[in-house]
């Protein structure tokens, strides 16, 4: 299906080389690449560009994104006209319309232009989503569901989880229908989710040559069921000892405060749930335990005795 192309809008910044700089007509890009640039962005141009413009940053709805950008490549070919940037990372997420800011070099006059432009996404979406929902069930798992409405060379599904809208992690991965103009209907059973704070999902819809996209994220409410009870023991403890904590189901942080709250250890549990505590003096701390898996939080009284 065609897509309308909006007009570009641009801001004119400086008078150097005006004639040389024009806003690009769409946008496309290429996550997971494996080859000599790993991500890129390509700029469609109804011209060949008399000179690259540097792409200096990239605004979508507003926000300002992290990521930096470097020419790739540029083509002039027929009606195949375009620009390619390398982006620092794979972080750049999907966007019918993007902000960018370029710049185009003066040539022989010296000087710059720069130019903002507002540019429409190209091209069809290899997988175009229209649902996608994620909720606990009965049993407190997490049950996740979307659909298609189109598929375009697509391959699968990999679904991810946050505690902290920062770090993702791959949780599951789903088959895809491959091509398709049905609707086509997923769901994915997160059954390992005892958190009891809020967690976030998303998909990651991967093609067959390597590139993907992300859907948008989807909340889901903490464990109500989670009841885990941490224990430290022994309890009271000699200090030239270790303590063992309990119940852990995974990596924990665990600090050790004093009675003034000052922060006097911290330990980082892996595949462990004993700590040496002979470096703490005698006296009562508070012993905070964070499992990383869970989000649990609680906090425990030690007594250490000589």
């Amino acid at each position: 299906m065609k897509r309308i192309l909006l007009s570009s809008s641009f801001l004119i910044l400086s008078l150097a080389g005006i004639s040389q700089a024009i806003c690009p007509s769409l946008f496309t890009r290429n996550n997971g690449d494996k080859g000599t640039c790993a991500s890129h962005i390509k700029l469609s141009f109804a011209t060949c560009p008399t000179s690259v413009p540097s792409l200096d940053s990239i605004k979508i709805n507003g926000v300002l994104q992290p990521e930096t950008f470097t020419v790739f490549a540029q083509k002039c070919s027929g009606s195949n006209i375009y620009v390619d940037y390398c982006i620092s990372d794979n972080n750049l997420p999907p966007a019918a319309q993007i902000t960018i800011f370029l710049t185009f070099p003066g040539g022989a006059s010296g000087g710059s232009t720069s130019i903002i432009c507002n540019v429409p996404e190209g091209g069809p979406a290899p997988v175009l989503l229209s649902v996608f929902t994620a909720q606990r069930n009965k049993s407190n798992d997490v049950e996740i569901a979307w659909q298609t409405q189109q598929e375009i060379n697509s391959s699968r599904f990999e679904i991810e989880r946050s505690y902290d809208n920062v770090s993702f992690e791959k949780i599951g991965t789903v088959s895809a229908a491959g091509n398709s103009s049905l609707v086509q209907s997923y769901s994915f059973t997160d059954n390992s989710n005892n958190n009891k704070n809020t967690s976030l999902y998303r998909i990651k819809m991967i093609d067959l040559d390597g590139s993907f996209s992300y859907s948008e994220t989807r909340s889901v409410k903490g464990n109500s069921a989670a009841t885990t009870d941490f224990l430290i023991y022994p309890n009271p403890s000699y200090a030239n000892s270790k303590i063992t904590i309990g119940q852990l189901s995974g990596p924990a942080i665990v600090k050790f405060l004093d009675i003034t709250g000052r922060i006097v250890k911290t330990v980082s549990l892996q595949n462990s749930n004993s700590i040496e505590i002979s470096d703490l003096q005698k006296g009562t701390y508070f012993v905070q335990i964070t499992e990383k898996n869970s989000g649990i939080v609680q906090i425990k009284k030690l007594s250490v005795i000589n």
